[in-house]
Order: C-alpha cells, then sequence, then structure tokens
C-alpha cells in the first residue's frame, strides 16, 4: 500500500458524552488514535453532555441531540402522538446517515451495548466493533429490540474485563472466538492532584489528622452509595479518626435519601458529600483509603485512578471485574455485600499507615505496568485493524 495513501475512516458511536467511565474511556482512547493512529475518524452521539467539546476538539462530532429532530423534543413527541413516529424516525435516520456519509468508514466502533438504538438508526453495512463496559445488569436495564441486533450483528467485541467476557458468554451466547478482553486504561502520567491534602480536609470541613476513606460514582444503587453510608457507621464506631466523602452526585432524589440516612444514622459530622467534581483526582490524593462499594461495576476508571495515586483498594467479591485489578496485592476482595468484613479491612489499614504505603506503591506499579493506555491502545488499535481486514 502507498504509504500516503489515506486509509478508510472510522465512525465511533457514543451513548452520550456524560462525564463517565465508558465515554471517559473512549476519549483516553481517541486522543491516543489521533496521535498514533493512521485513519481518520469521526464520532456520532446519541446525546450530548458535558464532554461534547472534548469530542470536538478531536475530531468531528454529531450528537443526535442537536436534531430538531431528537426523540425528547417537543416536537417529536407532538408528531409521535399524532401517529407520525415512523415518518419523524425516517427523518431522524436520514439526518444521521447524512453525517455518517460524509466520509464513509470502514468500521462502525460502538462504545458500549447502550449505543445500540444510534447504530440502528446508521442501519451499517460495514463490520461492527462493539466495545461492551457492561455487565448484566445495566444491560438488562436497556434492553431492547435495537439492543438484540446490535449484539447479533457485531463482527468483534472487546470486553473490557474478564468479567464483561464471561457475562457475554454465559447469558448471550456469543462465541469465546468473537469477545476479547482489553482492560480499561488511563493516561497515568496525567492522573495527578491540584490541591494539598490540607486544602481538601479544608474545603471538607474535616480535622487535620483525619484518616480519610474515599468512594466514588453516581449516587445509585447499583453503585453501592447505600451500602458506603453501612460501612461508614461500622468504621467508625471503632475509629475515632475515620471520616469518609462520596465523591461524586445524582438525581436530587438520590442526593436526599443519601442526607437522610446520613443524618439519621449519627454520621451527619462523619460523611460529606462532594456532588459531581471535573477533577476528583485532589480527593484521590488526599485519601487514606478507596473503597468500591458497587453491586455491579465492569472496571470503573476510578479504581484504577485510585491505584495511580498510590491507594489501596477494597472492593466485593462477584460484583465485576476490579477483583481481576485488586487481586493480592493491591488492597482486599471482601465476600460480596459483607460490610462487616470490609470495615475490618478498612480498619486494618487505618492502624498501619506502612501497609497502607506498601500496598499503594504495588497499586501504582501495577496500573502502569498493565493499564496505561499507551499499553491498551495499541491492542485496540490491532482488533479494529483485524475487523477492519476481516470485515
Amino acid at each position: 500500500m502507498n504509504p500516503h495513501e489515506v486509509k478508510q475512516g472510522i465512525l465511533f458511536v457514543g451513548h452520550d458524552a456524560a462525564r463517565a467511565g465508558a465515554q471517559i474511556e473512549l476519549l483516553h482512547f481517541l486522543r491516543w488514535f489521533k496521535k498514533n493512529g493512521n485513519r481518520p475518524f469521526s464520532v456520532l452521539l446519541g446525546r450530548g453532555g458535558e464532554l461534547v467539546g472534548d469530542f470536538e476538539e478531536l475530531a468531528d462530532t454529531w450528537s443526535m441531540e442537536r436534531s430538531r429532530w431528537r426523540p425528547d423534543s417537543l416536537r417529536t413527541r407532538l408528531l409521535v402522538a399524532l401517529g407520525l413516529e415512523r415518518w419523524t424516525l425516517r427523518t431522524e435516520a436520514a439526518e444521521v446517515q447524512r453525517f455518517a456519509g460524509r466520509n464513509p468508514p470502514a468500521l462502525i466502533y460502538t462504545n458500549s451495548i447502550a449505543s445500540a438504538r444510534v447504530v440502528k438508526v446508521l442501519a451499517p453495512k460495514v463490520p461492527i466493533l462493539t466495545h461492551v463496559h457492561e455487565l448484566e445488569l445495566q444491560i438488562r436495564a436497556y434492553s431492547t429490540k435495537a439492543m438484540s441486533d446490535l449484539l447479533s450483528g457485531t463482527s468483534q467485541f472487546i470486553a473490557c474485563s474478564n468479567a464483561a467476557r464471561e457475562n457475554l458468554l454465559t447469558q448471550h451466547a456469543i462465541p469465546p472466538t468473537k469477545v476479547e478482553t482489553v482492560h480499561e486504561s488511563i493516561p497515568v502520567a496525567d492522573i495527578q492532584a491540584d490541591r494539598t491534602r490540607q486544602q481538601v480536609f479544608q474545603d471538607l470541613r474535616i480535622p487535620e489528622d483525619a484518616l480519610l476513606i474515599i468512594g466514588s460514582g453516581t449516587l445509585s444503587w447499583r453503585k453501592g452509595a447505600d451500602l458506603f453510608i453501612h460501612l461508614a457507621r461500622a468504621v467508625c464506631q471503632q475509629h475515632d479518626r475515620a471520616y469518609f466523602a462520596w465523591v461524586g452526585g445524582g438525581w436530587h432524589s438520590d442526593i436526599a435519601k443519601f442526607e437522610h440516612d446520613t443524618r439519621l444514622a449519627g454520621l451527619g459530622e462523619r460523611v460529606r458529600l462532594t456532588g459531581g467534581v471535573q477533577k476528583p483526582y485532589d480527593y484521590m490524593a488526599a485519601c487514606d483509603v478507596f473503597v468500591l462499594t458497587s453491586r455491579e461495576d465492569p472496571y470503573p476508571l476510578v479504581c484504577l485512578e485510585a491505584a495511580a495515586l498510590e491507594k489501596p483498594i477494597i472492593c466485593f467479591a462477584g460484583a465485576g471485574g476490579m477483583p481481576e485489578f485488586v487481586e493480592d496485592d493491591c488492597g482486599f476482595v471482601v465476600p460480596y455485600l459483607n460490610i462487616a468484613a470490609m470495615a475490618d479491612r478498612v480498619g486494618s489499614l487505618l492502624d498501619a499507615s506502612d501497609l497502607r504505603r506498601m500496598i499503594g506503591m504495588a497499586a501504582r506499579d501495577k496500573v502502569t505496568r498493565r493499564h496505561d493506555i499507551n499499553v491498551a491502545a495499541p491492542r485496540i488499535l490491532e482488533i479494529i485493524e483485524r475487523t477492519i481486514a476481516g470485515g
């Protein structure tokens, strides 16, 4: 092939541009790909979000939310009420296909099963590579005909963890040869705090000699925000210096529930809620222990970020992919939903600064060796090119 020949491009499809794991992971890869890849690319989003500008800096980006035919618009709802839904969807499809047709792709890279509706609108005639960042609870939450079509129409899958791969094999009968695991990754060198521990403690209004335990994510049942409160109660009963902070926000009703339980549990002075933050690294760097209370989490980036900041991690067995990282050297894996066992492990770390430091260093070393974007991205690129060649 002529080295100066421009190769056919790739259309990356995401369900939205919210500040969440799968979307951030796609941005990490696209930044690497823009510097190291040799194909043009564009981005199609089902909805907008806080990160739209980040995508636009990298490539030609279109959000279906911008369309006057978007499904949540007043105009579209009115047409649906008048029985003109089919005509509306045809118009929406024409707009999306017109965007995709500007530079016909060699492959559609679907970033999460949640993007199934967007892919269905495209009606693709090129290979589909689907990067799965979900486990079964999430998949069932948006189980649709479009999702089934995506699963059956995908040429090759990338699973973000072995847990996600096993779920595809056992719950959706995907052939093993069609699913490869590439664990989530981060730009390790970029994970740095801007504020000191003292500044963060002042912001949280906790004593200078406090020992801080951090949890992170949206305030939801799946993320175990309620379990975080139970854990805080168990630990605080045994450790006077223990303070807890949840980094993340949620719906007003979820915030109200979190604050209600915290107050009635007598933890109003020991548990903080930061709300949504653009850069959680300050809080992670200031903490002593990072806990993942999720009931289901495929391979959360927040844990990799905590590891990059040399923090020990505690998680539940059977709750997703994080035990694949923690193993026996980067923290502790406790039985599923066993708050007492998690509290014991937190306590053992709070009582041993040398142990925290040793585990944190091991976590930093492992995330650098295994999960830096410069390690993972070339594997994804190889799968992309192989899928195109086989398509």
